[in-house]
């Protein structure tokens, strides 16, 4: 359980938004400490997996990334982006 004070303008927010999309003023404030537990608790975990996928990458696999990416890129039309007249 947990009690959680709120100031007279995000009271009514959060009132509003609840009857609006007809769920309980709980039901979203649960929603909300999910979204940010997640954002910020497990982000040590996310950016220890990101190092980790970066320090596994090798120069091959960038410059087969590279390769791809002009193949892709020689593949679209030429579009011209200057001024031209209407």
């Amino acid at each position: 359980m947990l009690g959680l004070r709120l100031d007279s303008v995000m009271a009514d927010q959060l009132e509003r938004f609840a009857k609006a999309t007809r769920r309980s003023k709980s039901d979203i404030a649960r929603d909300a400490v999910r979204e940010y537990l997640d954002r910020h608790a497990l982000g040590d975990e996310y950016k220890r997996q990101v190092q980790a996928i970066a320090a596994a990458t090798t120069k091959a696999d960038l410059a087969w990334l590279d390769a791809v990416n002009d193949d892709l890129m020689a593949s679209e039309p030429d579009y011209d982006w200057g001024n031209a007249a209407p």
